[in-house]
């Protein structure tokens, strides 16, 4: 219910602060699926970066956060409202997986910053393997986005934005799909779609694509791909939003 009432407000004041203050443009909207589960996949270079995607997606969305902003008193309690859940970064958390897994599996798009954490330089960092994962067990593509100059809307470390001195871009990829990649082993696959992610992220940000994940990330990932969907997964498919 507190989702319902307060998105309007929430979305209106984010899109004029993206528009007014960092002149955001956007492109690439006829790649997003209008209808069942889509990852989107943003790089990360300000924690401005949320908000704009939020502004910018056709489809109301669930987001996944860092579990550190869910123990800000009052932030957490705000953020679990409005379809967004933590993840334990640098663990293998199952429980944010499964979950993110039943999001798909009920057909609603779901966001995940691919590269895990908030790049301080602006560069492209080396992509976790989570998105790929949950695309393999799910079938759902994924849509890369090229976030530019939200750094400049809100510096890292900053409290408060701030008129950018370049346009904020927000740039669709096309699609990613399961399907592209059906030659290969489905172990193999999460190793092909993270590889290609990076690479549409780099292209789409027009930078040099980012360094390849561990080799023991993508065996964990790829040990996880070739598992059945768990009975939790399943449950939270069926549960309602």
């Amino acid at each position: 219910m507190i989702y319902f009432l307060l998105y309007p407000v929430f979305f209106s004041v984010f899109r004029l602060l993206a528009r007014v203050l960092g002149r955001m443009h956007s492109t690439g909207e006829t790649f997003v699926p209008r209808t069942g589960p889509v990852i989107y996949c943003p790089n990360h270079v300000s924690d401005a970066d949320p908000p704009v995607v939020f502004v910018c997606l056709p489809r109301r969305a669930w987001f996944i956060a860092k579990s550190e902003l869910f123990a800000v008193p009052g932030f957490g309690w705000v953020l679990s409202r409005f379809h967004a859940f933590p993840i334990k970064r640098d663990t293998a958390d199952r429980t944010a997986l499964r979950r993110a897994e039943g999001v798909l599996r009920r057909g609603e798009p779901l966001v995940i910053f691919p590269e895990g954490r908030c790049a301080q330089d602006g560069k492209l960092q080396r992509m976790q393997p989570g998105a790929a994962l949950l695309s393999v067990r799910t079938g759902a593509p994924i849509v890369p986005i090229g976030l530019r100059h939200t750094n400049e809307l809100l510096p890292y470390g900053a409290k408060f934005p701030r008129f950018s001195r370049h346009p904020v871009r927000v740039d669709f990829g096309p699609p990613i799909r399961r399907a592209d990649f059906a030659h290969l082993p489905r172990g193999a696959v999460v190793d092909a779609m993270t590889r290609k992610l990076g690479e549409e992220l780099a292209r789409l940000t027009q930078q040099s694509p980012p360094p390849a994940p561990p080799p023991g990330l993508l065996k964990r990932a790829k040990q996880q791909a070739e598992e059945p969907a768990s009975e939790a997964s399943m449950t939270e498919a069926s549960a309602p939003a």
